[in-house]
Parts: structure tokens; C-alpha cells; sequence
């Protein structure tokens, strides 16, 4: 075992390997959102929001001054406990891969979406925005079901960048601790988010935080997107886009420009409207689309993959 594992460290392709195995358990094993240690880090992070940034009016510098400690606050304990054992584990790469294994948690996703795809089958819109709250922000009750498809579809290709693409990029760079460090910060910008009337200035540092890690996973998915679906969609989705829009906008144009079908527009957060440009294609989303999308998050993970595979190779090779 040991002569197998010297092995596939000399030759680079152990991260690899641990990545594929972290996605083949995380896929496999069903593991309860209720026991899993990002719900309680949720958890955490709403009672601890509702500590420092109580409903009372303060000056927007204030809250901007208590949403970057409380990224402290709550980061700084959970590194030590967890550097510790690390620090002190006779074999590192176990802890690294269940970093890994927790950090890359998608599960909760793909049954939600799945299980709206079946509720719009079956033309049982209530059920199919039970499911769409799960992975939503925005007020749904207000959604047709073309609209529940729609903010569906932007969701699953959000949150595919932020849990898993982002995740597996940050791991080859720092490791499993780094890793879940990131995907904390997601977990916080979700639950902090400035969408929510509340936390516009609250959850603006940590907003800020996240974009910058996520940049260059956003900008892989968009290469990814770009070669693997309809590049000269791609294209004309990004045209679409108007100026001074946010990252975000992009992220919808380059889907939508893929996949042929229009996303964006309007949106409702606690009873205020939001609104963003429509972009991507002209068409509007169908069922139908709500499989293509399945199928091209699929098919992306793979190309990110085979790409990873294809570099450690190389690398291998120069040295």
C-alpha cells in the first residue's frame, strides 16, 4: 500500500485521485443535512449575525466594521481546531481528503433540483417552490413555472461554481484546509448576503472576500462553458450583457448564451424588487432546459477533470 501510495505521489496524480474519490463519495454516500458540519456552521453564522447586526439602525460604517469581524470571529476558532490534529496527524492526506469531502458537499443541490424537475413534470408548482426555496434566496411565491425553471437553472450553475469548481481549484493550490476555508466563505456569503435588505452593508466584506477567491474559478467555468456548449452563443450572451453590470450577469449571459435560452431579469428579496438585466439568448426557458442544464454542469466537472489530468501529466513530464 505504501509502495502504491509513493507512487501516485511521484507521479503527481495523487490530488487528482483525491479529488475524483472526495466527488465519487460525496456523490454516493448519503450523508443527512442535519449532521453535516456546514449546517451547523450555518447555523452559527445566522445566530451570530442576529448578535451584530441586530435590527436596530446603525451607521453603515459600523455594520460594514462588524460583518468583517464577524468573518473573524467565526473563521479564527474553526482553523484552530481543525489546524491542530493537522498539524499533528501522522498521515496528512486522510485529513486533506476529508477536508475535501466536507468542503465539496453538493448533495443537498441535486436532490432539491432534482426533485423540482419531477414536481414540474408532474405540474405540482407549490412542491416545485418548497424545492426552489432550498437553494434560493429570492421570494418564489410569485413564480410561474417557467420562472421557477429559470431561477432554478441560474442556481444550480452558481452554486456548481461555488461548491464544487472553486473548491476543487483552491485544493490544488492550498490543500483540503484551504479548500474548506473557501467554502466557508461561501456558506457565509450566503447566509450574510447583500441581497437581503438587512445585510447590505453587513455582508458587504465578506461579499468582497468571496469574489475575489471566486474570479478565476468563475473565469475557468466560462472557458469550460465556452468550448464545451455553443461558443458562438457564448459570445452573443456576453454582448447582451450591458455595462456596469456585476460578474454575476456575465456568469447568466455566458449560460444562457449556451444553452440558447434567456436568463436574468427581476427578482424579489424580502418583499424589495432587484432588478437585473436579461441576458444570455432571446428565447425563453423551456422544461426541457432544465435537463440540458444537468446534463452541461455534468459535462463541465468532467472537461475540469480531464484538463487537471492533462496538467499534472505535463507537469510530470517537465520535471
Amino acid at each position: 500500500m505504501m509502495a502504491m501510495y509513493e507512487a501516485l505521489q511521484q507521479s503527481g496524480f495523487l490530488p487528482l485521485l483525491v479529488i475524483i474519490t472526495a466527488l465519487l463519495l460525496e456523490w454516493l454516500i448519503p450523508w443527512p443535512e442535519k449532521a453535516h458540519p456546514l449546517t451547523l456552521l450555518r447555523l452559527m453564522a445566522t445566530n451570530l449575525a442576529a448578535r451584530v447586526n441586530p435590527k436596530a439602525p446603525r451607521s453603515p460604517a459600523q455594520q460594514r466594521i462588524s460583518g468583517s469581524l464577524a468573518i473573524i470571529v467565526l473563521l479564527a476558532p474553526i482553523l484552530v481546531i481543525i489546524s491542530i490534529p493537522l498539524f499533528l496527524a501522522e498521515y496528512p492526506l486522510f485529513f486533506d481528503a476529508v477536508m475535501l469531502f466536507v468542503a465539496i458537499q453538493f448533495q443537498p443541490v441535486r436532490r432539491h433540483f432534482k426533485g423540482l424537475q419531477k414536481a414540474l413534470k408532474s405540474e405540482k408548482k407549490h412542491l416545485a417552490r418548497h424545492h426552489l426555496n432550498e437553494i434560493v434566496l429570492r421570494d418564489t411565491s410569485t413564480l410561474s413555472p417557467m420562472g421557477i425553471a429559470k431561477a432554478a437553472i441560474e442556481s444550480l450553475n452558481q452554486r456548481f461554481i461555488y461548491h464544487q469548481i472553486a473548491v476543487i481549484f483552491w485544493y490544488l493550490l492550498g490543500g483540503g484546509l484551504l479548500a474548506l476555508i473557501i467554502r466557508i466563505l461561501f456558506e457565509l456569503n450566503q447566509i450574510w448576503n447583500m441581497k437581503l435588505p438587512k445585510n447590505r452593508q453587513f455582508g458587504l466584506p465578506i461579499a468582497l472576500v468571496t469574489q475575489l477567491f471566486c474570479f478565476l474559478p468563475q473565469l475557468i467555468f466560462t472557458l469550460i462553458f465556452l468550448v464545451s456548449s455553443n461558443p458562438a452563443g457564448v459570445c452573443k450572451g456576453v454582448k447582451s450583457v450591458p455595462q456596469k453590470a456585476n460578474i454575476n450577469s456575465y456568469i447568466k449571459a455566458v449560460i444562457g448564451g449556451g444553452l440558447g435560452l434567456q436568463l436574468g431579469g427581476p427578482a424579489i428579496y424580502q418583499s424589495i424588487k432587484v432588478r437585473s438585466p436579461r441576458v444570455g439568448a432571446s428565447r425563453e426557458v423551456r422544461y426541457a432546459d432544465l435537463q440540458r442544464s444537468w446534463q452541461a454542469m455534468n459535462q463541465s466537472l468532467l472537461i475540469l477533470l480531464t484538463v487537471i489530468g492533462l496538467i499534472l501529466a505535463v507537469i510530470y513530464k517537465l520535471n
